[in-house]
């Protein structure tokens, strides 16, 4: 009876409903799986007989309709007999047709079998109301189509497929040949093979788009269809809709399945009553047993907390067995356990205490026990530290007395306690520390009341301010105000600290001698614990020195620091200003961008110390000639700004040209003085740019400008600068692209020789085809390659590509053909030149007398003595070295002695006008004359006749190039030149 009462208070206890409900669910989800499983298969079933139903439906109507072209290829349209014949032959062919019917202009005149079919004769589809929408659509789609259902005349429904019959064309209609097939047959033999004894029911109708649907057959009441397919007509679809509709016996597993699930809910929830009774009455057992546990635990505990409490370990020492036992919290403040430890009441002094102790410690603590077991007389009292089992140092506070007897003498047993007193000692360590910090801070500190009295200050707040402890004490901050700050200020810093409970800034005060300075302030309250103010901390330092070292900060921030002028940052902000100024007043701005010419020269050549004194120099004659309100700014290097408001372009034009005039005035050194010119570009404000970043490039581009027409020289900016400068950008961009990606080519232009009368060699031209610029000219790219540092890399690239192609020509047999290759200024002055130029034949297995070296006069002449030592080096090497466009530059006889040469190359200039012009022969027979005095052989290009070459050959030229010998050529083209001009030699 027990268990029931239980159990029926159990019933509704939250777990078991739980439990309930989840297997009901459970269950419920398990039979509607099944039950979907098998409507699954069901309709997998149905769907398989309704497309066989389609499939047959289609091909038999398929098959019967074909009929009609079967009548429109094999009869005469115009002979009944012959339709009659043919018509009876199909028809042993096609079972399910009811007529064939002939019927010109859509009227029925011919039909088979007669008998059946009399009432269709003279039967005019465009006349009837149901039936000539269809007729006219099948006229006018001119091929087969089916139409109905409807109505037959003859009885019953069924279908129509008419094809329409044209003579000579699809104007001309003739008329139709119809195929009626009777539909009840045909769907009642599918239902019967499909449907019949299956439980389906299904409705077939015929999808219309401007007639309302026709339903064909239906088959029960299908109120909510489970599949609809799709049955293909010519020109319409037919639909058919299914739905299964099982049995009470197949419906009766699911619920069998259904009740097992409900019983097996309730089996399993019975269980769970009984679980949970059991549960409770151990639990109603396990909580007495732990009550009565409990109350023993908790008597033992209180005692043992009355020690813990205490952070006491006892102690006990037997002085006759040197024995110490000790009690377990003895060894819990040092992390350790009692059991691990002889107590057994043997000797153990050593390894329970003395192996414990800090070296430092051992001898002082054991002299000082062993000193007081001596005397046997009052208090033992001492501190020391003991290891704790993870390492670190415990200190303890170690206090005990001897044992009297009856007779007040001392006996055998002393006891005492063991007290952990580290946390003592980090505190007193920390009030140390904090007084050592308070005195020793290079910061000064002062505390106050909450009256702000002072109480106390540091070294600190004397060195600093120079009040000492005695003059300061007991004043208020007041004595060191220094009359800077208004009372809102102090007032608004006394509201912070009430805030926020701190304020800190930057405050000027006064020295006991009267000095102001500046320092950093920080006040803080102090609270007691019990949340109130006690005290208020400030702390302070001297930030004279970062004052000063903000200013200098300042001055590097802003100004140059070997010319003192104002640099970039500074000039922008006072362009902005300056700008603003002029958009009010409606005034002109001019930026002179003023570059040194060949500065780079002097730190070269001369050494950095003497170029910064140019620079200097140069900086004091342009401040010289500024106004007040202009400013001059250093770039950098040897780049300066000269930003003038107010100034118009005629005004700085003149400005310009004063500047240009005194830079060349020699500067004074003292070895020598030294001369040195300078380019100038003016942009003016509004017209070049209304912002500082647009008139410094503008003004960039015009000194540019300058420096391309000779230097020294002053250039206002124009449109077309910026033009030529995009297009050099551009230029310069696609030019590095086509080096890293190989899109620059060589071509080779033959060179003759006038005394062997054949072919000496080529010249490498390099030549440019842009993807999307087109032909790019050499006179256009190779400036540009020059000013942006491209020039050692293109250089290398002709180098390693011209002499790849002589190798290729070298290995063929051509050994006696030489390579002429330009370098340009940049690539001769170049150091690694002549390690570049062996590192290429090297790797080409070339001889050196293979190739041959272009350079202009300008190249050779700029630095003389170093371009001795390049050419020596080179013809030592074994490589020819020609001068190119000779007569163009400086012609100098004495360089053409210092220098070891082999070739003169004479300008095409002087050729191309050699037969007209008397000037131009006399210059080119002057030239061949002077080298063949000095042993150098002698090469004219731009030869374009054979009067050219006559001419040339009887004046005593060993080598022409030009159009008239060859054009420049691409490696392909040049070997067949070779083959052709070479092969019979």
């Amino acid at each position: 009876m027990n268990t029931l009462r239980t159990l029926s208070q159990l019933k509704y206890h939250p777990a078991a409903l739980a439990i309930l409900v989840v297997t009901l669910l459970l269950n419920a989800a398990f039979v509607w799986y099944l039950d979907a499983q098998r409507t699954s298969r069901q309709q997998l079933t149905s769907a398989q007989m309704a497309q066989s139903f389609i499939n047959q439906l289609q091909l038999r109507f398929e098959r019967n309709i074909t009929a009609a072209y079967a009548i429109a290829a094999g009869i005469n349209q115009s002979n009944q007999v012959d339709f009659t014949v043919y018509a009876s032959q199909l028809l042993n062919y096609y079972p399910d047709i009811l007529a064939i019917s002939l019927a010109p202009d859509g009227i029925i005149r011919q039909v088979y079998p007669p008998e059946t079919n009399e009432a269709l004769l003279g039967f005019d589809m465009f006349a009837h109301p149901e039936q000539s929408r269809e007729a006219v659509q099948a006229k006018a789609a001119g091929k087969l189509q089916v139409n109905g259902p409807f109505a037959l005349l003859q009885g019953g429904h069924g279908v129509v497929a008419r094809l329409p019959l044209f003579d000579g064309g699809k104007d001309a209609f003739w008329g139709f040949i119809n195929v009626t097939l009777l539909l009840d047959p045909i769907l009642d033999s599918l239902h019967q093979d499909y449907f019949a004894d299956r439980r389906i029911h299904y409705r077939l109708w015929r999808n219309g788009t401007e007639q309302p649907q026709k339903t064909i057959r239906q088959h029960q009441n299908l109120t909510t269809p489970q599949q609809q397919f799709s049955i293909a007509m010519p020109d319409t679809s037919w639909q058919l809709a299914i739905s299964y509709q099982p049995s009470w016996q197949e419906r009766l597993p699911f619920w069998l399945e259904l009740l097992f699930g409900l019983l097996s809910s309730l089996l399993l929830y019975g269980f769970t009553l009984l679980y949970l009774q059991l549960r409770r009455q151990h639990l109603l057992l396990s909580q007495q047993v732990a009550e009565k546990t409990s109350e023993l635990q908790q008597t033992l505990q209180r005692y043992r907390s009355f020690i813990q409490a205490s952070n006491t370990g006892g102690w006990e020492y037997d002085h006759n067995r040197h024995f110490l036992k000790c009690s377990q919290e003895y060894f819990s403040m040092l992390g350790r356990k009692r059991q691990h430890y002889d107590q057994s009441g043997q000797e153990n002094l050593t390894a329970t205490w003395l192996d414990l102790l800090h070296p430092d410690d051992v001898t002082p603590a054991s002299q000082a026990f062993i000193h007081y077991l001596q005397q046997a007389n009052g208090m033992y009292e001492n501190q020391f530290r003991m290891r704790h089992q993870d390492g670190h140092w415990v200190w303890i506070l170690s206090r005990g007395r001897t044992l009297l007897d009856h007779d007040g003498n001392p006996t055998a047993i002393t006891v005492g306690t063991h007290i952990d007193i580290s946390a003592q000692k980090q505190t007193e360590m920390k009030l140390r520390l904090l007084e050592q910090l308070f005195e020793q801070s290079s910061e000064g500190m002062l505390v106050t009341d909450p009256n702000h009295t002072i109480v106390l200050i540091n070294k600190a707040f004397t060195t600093i301010s120079g009040y000492s402890s005695a003059e300061a004490v007991g004043q208020t901050p007041k004595l060191l105000s220094s009359g800077k700050h208004n009372k809102d200020f102090y007032q608004a810093m006394q509201q912070a600290i009430q805030r926020h409970g701190n304020w800190q800034g930057e405050i000027w005060n006064r020295r006991k001698n009267g000095e102001l300075y500046p320092e950093w302030l920080s006040i803080s309250q102090i609270k007691d614990a019990k949340g109130q103010l006690s005290h208020y901390v400030a702390l302070f330092s001297d930030i004279s020195n970062y004052k000063q070292d903000q200013e200098k900060l300042n001055l590097l921030a802003h100004f140059d620091s070997l010319t003192q002028l104002p640099n970039r940052t500074l000039l922008i902000d006072r362009t902005e200003q300056a700008i603003q100024r002029a958009k009010r007043i409606g005034q002109q701005i001019a930026m002179l961008f003023i570059d040194l010419d060949r500065f780079k020269k002097i730190n070269d050549a001369l050494g950095h110390e003497v170029g910064d004194e140019v620079l200097v120099q140069a900086a004091k004659r342009l401040q010289a000639m500024t106004r007040s309100q202009d400013t001059l700014s250093r770039l950098s290097s040897d780049e300066f700004i000269l930003l003038l408001p107010d100034t118009n372009q005629e005004a700085a034009g003149r400005l310009a040209k004063r500047i240009l005039e005194s830079m060349q005035s020699p500067y004074q050194f003292a070895k020598e003085p030294l001369s040195i010119s300078a380019s100038i570009g003016i942009a003016i404000y509004p017209n070049d740019g209304d912002n500082f970043f647009e008139l410094n490039k503008h003004a960039d581009i015009a000194m540019f400008k300058a420096k391309e027409d000779g230097r020294n020289k002053y250039c206002f900016f124009t449109a077309g600068m910026q033009s030529q400068f995009n297009r050099q950008l551009q230029l310069e961009n696609a030019l590095r692209h086509a080096i890293e990606h190989n899109q620059l080519q060589l071509v080779y232009q033959p060179q003759f020789c006038l005394h062997h009368k054949k072919l000496s060699g080529f010249e490498a031209l390099l030549r440019w085809q842009h993807p999307e610029l087109g032909f790019i000219s050499p006179a256009e790219f190779i400036p540009v390659a020059e000013h942006s540092g491209l020039m050692i890399q293109l250089g290398e690239w002709v180098l390693q590509h011209a002499i790849q192609q002589q190798k290729r020509w070298y290995q063929q047999g051509y050994s006696g053909l030489v390579m002429a290759i330009n370098l340009s200024p940049v690539q001769f002055r170049q150091p690694e030149l002549l390690t570049i130029i062996s590192a290429q034949l090297e790797l080409a297995k070339l001889p050196p007398h293979c190739i041959e070296l272009e350079i202009t006069e300008s190249a050779m002449v700029e630095d003389a003595e170093q371009a001795i030592k390049t050419v020596d080096a080179i013809r030592h090497k074994g490589i020819s070295i020609a001068i190119d466009d000779f007569g163009t530059g400086y012609s100098s006889l004495s360089y053409l002695k210092r220098f070891q040469l082999n070739k003169l190359k004479i300008d095409q200039s002087f050729v191309r006008e050699l037969l007209e012009n008397h000037e131009d022969r006399a210059i080119v027979t002057a030239i061949i004359r002077m080298a063949q005095s000095l042993g150098l052989k002698t090469i004219a290009e731009g030869v374009e006749t054979a009067e050219h070459q006559g001419w040339l050959q009887q004046l005593g030229c060993d080598e022409i190039q030009g159009y008239h010998y060859g054009r420049p050529m691409s490696a392909a083209e040049a070997s067949q030149f070779i083959i052709k001009h070479l092969s019979d030699r």
